[in-house]
């Protein structure tokens, strides 16, 4: 279970912070971990009783004493984190996501307390474009999810590669509530296609329903290119994906690590924190046990939890692009504004105190936050408030064992300089097919007065007529 994970590591920062004679010192933060039921109404609902100090939330009406809300870390999926971010929005109450990459939250008219951790769909989408151009690819399928994001990036795509020369044989559309039959129709497309470079832009549950359709179909030799690698970490654990996701490529922003909290999940027992009411759920999924109740008889059969399991023995698949500390980044950022406010009252002599602020004034001191995390990463939101980051290159590569894992190849720099510029940086002894490109190269796509389009790759043959379905 991904998400409990993420957070122990809202957990884990916390506690780290407390522990810290540097950051906020002499205060301590506390936190409530809510449940929203992967729903928007569960997610409001949620939100209220937070903002409220209520269990039956009443708008506009507070009921609480003792230490102030500062923030709230989350959504996991956009759809929750937009609800949200319409609520704290009215209350200019800071809002920082780990997960939510929806690019219309990039609006700050519409989502003025919004910030993330991450980058948007649209930036990650502009940088996998820039690696197929990169690559020298020049017939490509684009495969993309029919709804706002999916028209914005292959749209954004097309722009990019027309000019460079790189001919798209397809457009192939999958709607965004699941449809076994239209995922048919669009892997029966895909056999007839010659093109063996696929740039995703789905959804992780649609781009497992392709793959699945495309196990035992002989499509071979194809080079799948997608902006998350979280994509291909799901899918992997599907049996026999890896015959279909190798020589694979996907993007994952640049993040913090969070140093020790391996050691942190291999302690977890939930004899130590009997408050959390999510643990023996998460242990039983996890373990594949069940725990004893009174009166209860050994059934033939079933594992019994004790509560002495280690997740030291468990680790999360693929953990280099799992990403299951998400949330540490984001405590952090809070922290550091929390921070960085009250010292700048107490140099002005306001004397603020801790326990009565205005969410406004955090939420002003989270926007301009710069910091070095404990592993030497830059911490920064743009005027968007997303984060200011770069990203890392994996290829998916079988080991001479036969294992498949994911593998940093490379890294692409959209902050190289200002415009559209973008560096790809790859390892020298890269394999790419047949495709050799050179170490470094900066990309421009963006039009000059002497020449509003860019020049074709040199040697190609002009587009065979496009084909959008």
């Amino acid at each position: 279970m991904w998400g409990y994970r993420v957070a122990q590591s809202f957990v884990f920062a916390i506690e780290e912070i407390n522990r810290s004679a540097h950051l906020l010192p002499n205060l301590t933060l506390g936190f409530s971990i809510r449940n929203s039921g992967d729903s928007v109404h569960g997610a409001l609902y949620e939100t209220m009783g937070f903002l409220t100090g209520q269990e039956e939330p009443i708008p506009n009406y507070t009921c609480q004493h003792g230490s102030p809300q500062a923030a709230l870390v989350g959504d996991t999926r956009s759809s929750l984190s937009v609800s949200m971010a319409r609520l704290l929005g009215l209350y200019k109450f800071s809002q920082v996501s780990y997960s939510s990459s929806l690019p219309s939250l990039s609006d700050k008219i519409q989502f003025p307390s919004f910030l993330r951790t991450l980058t948007s769909d649209i930036t990650s989408s502009h940088a996998v474009t820039q690696l197929i151009i990169h690559f020298q690819w020049s017939w490509v399928i684009i495969l993309a999810q029919d709804d706002d994001f999916g028209q914005q990036a292959s749209s954004l795509a097309t722009q990019q590669l027309s000019p460079a020369g790189v001919c798209i044989e397809y457009h192939l559309h999958v709607p965004s509530h699941q449809s076994l039959g239209k995922i048919e129709e669009t892997v029966q497309k895909m056999q007839k296609c010659t093109s063996k470079v696929v740039l995703v832009f789905l959804s992780n549950s649609n781009f497992q329903l392709i793959l699945h359709g495309l196990l035992g179909v002989p499509v071979s030799g194809q080079v799948w290119v997608s902006k998350g690698t979280l994509h291909m970490a799901l899918a992997l654990t599907i049996p026999g994906i890896s015959q279909v996701l190798q020589g694979t490529f996907g993007l994952l922003y640049h993040s913090s690590r969070a140093i020790g909290f391996p050691e942190f999940l291999a302690h977890l027992r939930p004899s130590q924190t009997p408050e959390d009411m999510f643990i023996k759920k998460f242990w039983e999924f996890t373990f594949d046990c069940t725990w004893p109740y009174q009166n209860s008889t050994v059934t033939e059969g079933v594992q019994f939890c004790t509560g002495n399991e280690s997740l030291k023995n468990k680790p999360h698949p693929f953990p280099e692009v799992s990403k299951i500390d998400a949330a540490y980044t984001a405590v952090y950022s809070i922290a550091h504004a929390l921070h960085n406010m009250l010292a700048c009252e107490h140099q002005e002599r306001k004397g603020t105190n801790s326990h009565n602020f205005h969410s406004w004034q955090l939420l002003h001191a989270l926007k301009k936050v710069h910091f070095k995390t404990l592993d030497g990463i830059k911490i920064m939101f743009d005027a968007n408030g997303d984060l200011v980051t770069k990203f890392d290159i994996f290829q998916g590569q079988k080991t001479p064992a036969g294992v498949f894992h994911l593998v940093h190849v490379g890294m692409i720099d959209p902050q190289v300089s200002s415009g559209n510029k973008m560096m790809v940086q790859l390892k020298e002894d890269l394999q790419v097919s047949s495709l050799n490109a050179e170490k470094t190269v900066v990309l421009e796509s963006s039009p000059s007065k002497d020449n509003n389009r860019k020049k074709p790759i040199q040697g190609r043959k002009p587009c065979p007529r496009k084909s959008k379905k």
